[in-house]
């Protein structure tokens, strides 16, 4: 019968220990391993209870990398499944390694949501279909995504929402109407709902300034009119140019009159 015949603490890591049977060095394990088989100097070891310690050994890796994963912030089960399937652990083994972090309520999808909940809602600007998002790429249930994703929308302060759609609205010089439109499409993109978007845009303050308006006018005038004099002439030369100021916003009323002040008539 093969014997332990030596166990040493390994010279750079003080949780590790190698085994040695019948005075050869046989593996290294883990201190946890060490001492849930209780395994000490004079053991008998049978080829089954290697296999055993080599099992116990294996599973403890798949627990020291799912607990250092989980060392950098809150993990959800689908996170750290994830992550150990990487590493090429079984499935048994990593469904083991996760049971064991629920069990030192080091997974906990409650503490999770409210986390990123209460992180997302003071250091970014994203609005609650992108919490959403997140909760169902993390695999969270259903029914606490609903919870906390309603709570994210009754917590998250409108002003800070105002101030993020202002700011959008800074950035696009144009027509009222279609600067509007890209504080919608951005606020959409950042994840806030119709319901807040509308609020929003009522609450902010979309005046023109008609001298500022009139330059901006004539700027687009003359490069849409530039592109389209080398396909054009005549009447569709002057019907594609309003159809494009059209689509920037302005008004027809003002591209016709701003189209005559540039000397631009109906050749046709």
């Amino acid at each position: 019968m093969r014997k332990i015949t030596k166990i040493e603490v390994q010279k750079n890591n003080a949780s590790r220990f190698n085994i040695y049977i019948d005075d050869s060095f046989e593996l290294g394990i883990s201190d946890d391993t060490l001492v849930k088989l209780n395994l000490k100097k004079g053991d008998d070891v049978t080829p089954e209870f290697l296999t055993q310690i080599k099992q116990q050994e294996f599973q403890q890796q798949a627990i020291q990398q799912a607990l250092n994963h989980l060392s950098y912030r809150k993990r959800s089960t689908r996170e750290v499944y994830n992550h150990l399937a990487k590493q090429d652990f079984p499935e048994n083994v990593i469904n083991h390694a996760i049971e064991y972090c629920k069990m030192q309520n080091l997974i906990d999808h409650k503490d999770y949501v409210e986390s990123l909940k209460n992180t997302m809602i003071r250091t970014t600007d994203k609005g609650p279909e992108v919490f959403r998002q997140k909760l169902m790429e993390a695999g969270i249930e259903d029914s606490l995504i609903q919870q906390v994703v309603a709570q994210y929308e009754v917590e998250q302060p409108f002003d800070k929402i105002v101030k993020v759609g202002n700011k959008i609205k800074e950035k696009k010089q144009g027509p009222s109407k279609k600067r509007q439109q890209y504080v919608q499409q951005s606020l959409m993109q950042k994840g806030y709902t119709l319901e807040t978007i509308k609020d929003v845009l009522e609450t902010l303050d979309f005046s023109e300034d008609p001298e500022m308006m009139d330059n901006l006018l004539q700027r687009d005038l003359e490069k849409v009119y530039n592109k389209y004099v080398k396909k054009y002439d005549g009447y569709q030369l002057k019907m594609k140019t309003t159809e494009a100021l059209m689509r920037k916003g302005y008004a027809y009323d003002a591209i016709k009159l701003k189209l005559e002040e540039s000397g631009i008539v109906d050749e046709s």
